[in-house]
């Protein structure tokens, strides 16, 4: 049983709550029931530890049965540890060293008709999780995340994502420009969420291969990513609310965008 902090496995966890480390390692930790069994299911679990707390619930007993029968290293941790390294009030008892999705640029075009949120800028790591879990649940081809985006692995991210982390490609960029010429070239459509543009939402064609860019609730997106899209659309505002969040505006554009979709299919 793991039981001091100073043991090499418990270090190596904790050193993962570190973003440099996740970076140079390109693994990050999850916790709880349901995000290390996604984690399982999706193949990415690397290593796990857990406590007696896991046994408080028939769900804790099927998935720990689970990964004692797997080929996965696993190991008691007294609940000191798993306490430790948890970043919630009340730990389920169960923590998951894993390794994102990987993919790249090129994955992106291999549906017939690409759908593509562009996160530019989101520094809210719960807007970022959330947007990431609703492109999932839209069907999305993926998500590109620009320079100056929030790490999709810290822990608020992962949690608002509630396991999509797992099945959606996310691709991260350093120039934003080299992205909007890519898009260009593989012929698919650039429409900017912009506060206030002209034409709005219900009025854009969002079927054949679309890119959705989407900047933050402070600043929007960058002038020249206005200036190269295809077009800006807004969302209608009828109450008094001058915007929505990031990852609400996300949900409206790509259901929106879903729905003419399934229209165009039936």
């Amino acid at each position: 049983m793991l039981t001091s902090d100073q043991n090499p496995k418990v270090k190596y966890f904790h050193s993962l709550k570190n973003k440099k480390t996740r970076r140079a390692s390109a693994k990050f930790i999850v916790e709880g029931i349901h995000l290390v069994r996604e984690a399982l299911q999706s193949g990415s679990a690397e290593r796990i530890i857990y406590g007696e707390n896991i046994l408080k619930t028939a769900e804790g007993k099927e998935l720990l049965g689970r990964i004692i029968s797997s080929d996965i290293p696993n190991e008691e941790a007294s609940e000191k540890i798993i306490g430790y390294l948890s970043d919630v009030e009340t730990p389920q008892g169960i923590i998951a060293s894993v390794m994102p999705k990987v993919c790249d640029l090129g994955d992106l075009f291999d549906a017939p008709d690409p759908l593509i949120v562009v996160a530019c800028g989101i520094q809210d790591p719960g807007n970022l999780g959330t947007m990431i879990r609703t492109a999932d649940a839209a069907g999305c081809t993926g998500i590109i995340l620009s320079e100056g985006t929030v790490d999709p692995y810290n822990d608020k991210a992962v949690r608002a994502s509630s396991g999509s982390i797992f099945h959606l490609n996310i691709v991260k960029i350093d120039d934003i420009i080299e992205l909007v010429s890519a898009l260009k070239r593989r012929g698919v459509k650039i429409i900017s969420a912009v506060v206030g543009a002209e034409k709005d939402l219900y009025s854009s064609d969002l079927r054949g291969p679309v890119a959705l860019m989407i900047g933050s609730e402070s600043k929007g997106l960058p002038s020249d990513i206005e200036r190269y899209s295809d077009e800006t659309v807004s969302i209608p505002m009828v109450g008094r609310a001058e915007s929505l969040n990031a990852a609400v505006s996300c949900a409206v554009l790509l259901y929106e965008a879903l729905r003419q979709r399934r229209m165009n299919a039936g």
